[in-house]
């Protein structure tokens, strides 16, 4: 895979739950990442979405889950081998994880898009970007 191809792979992921969910006030970063503790290839591509996520941690994961229901009568599907402590789901090899909302440490409200670990060319991790608002829609 080339490094064109897992930044694709990723952003049209994104592009999908953004248009299927409705997500408003969204931003969103793309970054590429080892798939290893060594930072060596292979690659993988990687997409941070923010959105105007629930208030509370509890209206949060109960949204989490709602969305999670939408994307799954969409296609996706329980992750499978992709190790996570949050909700996440796959679809085509890349997979989302959902991160609740928490007031108390003022973070989460996020999906972090994980693409597939086969892009051999890229030679080291790269600092998020801004992906322009008009390719996620």
């Amino acid at each position: 895979m080339t490094p064109e191809e897992s930044r694709a792979q990723v952003v049209n992921a994104a592009r999908d739950i953004v248009r299927i969910l409705g997500l408003k006030g969204v931003s969103a970063h793309f970054s590429r990442e080892s798939c290893n503790d060594q930072a060596v290839a292979p690659f993988r591509g990687v997409v941070g979405i923010a959105y105007d996520h629930a208030p509370t941690l509890e209206e949060s994961r109960a949204e989490i889950q709602r969305m999670l229901a939408v994307l799954k009568q969409q296609g996706w599907t329980d992750p499978g081998d992709f190790h996570t402590h949050a909700p996440a789901v796959s679809k085509q090899g890349v997979t989302a994880v959902f991160d609740a909302y928490s007031p108390v440490q003022n973070f989460g409200g996020s999906v972090t898009i994980y693409g597939e670990c086969r892009d051999m060319t890229t030679k080291e991790n790269t600092v998020p970007e801004p992906i322009p608002a008009d390719q996620l829609k």
